[in-house]
């Protein structure tokens, strides 16, 4: 039990120091909102159809969702690696693995409450939110949230590495994106099915979705140990 209570006390404190920050709270917000924007106004009334809006706000979705990821990806190892504070936890005891787990559990939590708020929005925007039903919304919470799983499985473990090295957060962006397009193609793809029949007529994207997802996670916590230093 006592990695359970290590695991949980870690991600009690990195919900805090996320939900601290108001300038972070508000940038991410902010950056979320202006693509959905940009893109509404842009392009949505080009599409009168179901189809093209549902495939414009799928793409509007994982664009705002994957680059506010990688800043909050970035966030969570900066604060500990600047004030010395990851050296400290692990002299604690904790190992690598349950601090792996712990910023991935974090990091989904908050990027999901993202997902909560933001996609009503682009829903609204997009002209879409009368048509899908509340079926729809919780299949697409569902799928949004595998999606987010996986993004962070391999997305914290990169961040580990790219934040003790100069110019850190772009370097997150040039080989997290790469590896995360599996993520990226299953998740949009579920998307648009909800979002233009409201179901998943094509099951393969989504047993893509769920594969990669978990193959990120064990293969990112068996490797933990070994990448993230101490």
């Amino acid at each position: 039990m006592k990695p359970f209570r290590q695991i949980g006390a870690l991600i009690r404190k990195d919900l805090g120091l996320q939900f601290r920050s108001k300038e972070t709270l508000a940038l991410i917000f902010v950056f979320s909102v202006l693509v959905v924007l940009i893109f509404a106004f842009a392009f949505g009334p080009i599409f009168p159809e179901r189809g093209e809006r549902g495939k414009l706000t799928a793409s509007v979705l994982w664009a705002a969702f994957v680059f506010a990821g990688i800043i909050t990806l970035n966030r969570s190892f900066t604060i500990e690696r600047s004030h010395d504070a990851l050296q400290g936890i692990r002299l604690t005891g904790v190992d690598a693995g349950s601090l792996y787990l712990s910023k991935v559990v974090s990091n989904v939590v908050f990027l999901f409450l993202l997902e909560i708020v933001i996609t009503p929005i682009a829903l609204q925007f997009l002209d879409l939110l009368d048509l899908v039903t509340v079926g729809i919304l919780l299949k697409l919470f569902g799928v949004l949230g595998i999606g987010t799983l996986g993004f962070c499985a391999v997305g914290v473990l990169l961040a580990g590495m790219s934040t003790s090295a100069n110019g850190g957060e772009s370097l997150l962006s040039v080989i997290l994106l790469p590896l995360v397009i599996p993520i990226i193609m299953g998740g949009a793809k579920c998307t648009v099915s909800l979002l233009v029949t409201g179901g998943l007529e094509n099951r393969f994207w989504l047993k893509l979705l769920i594969a990669y997802s978990l193959v990120f996670l064990a293969s990112a916590y068996l490797l933990a140990d070994a990448v993230i230093e101490e």
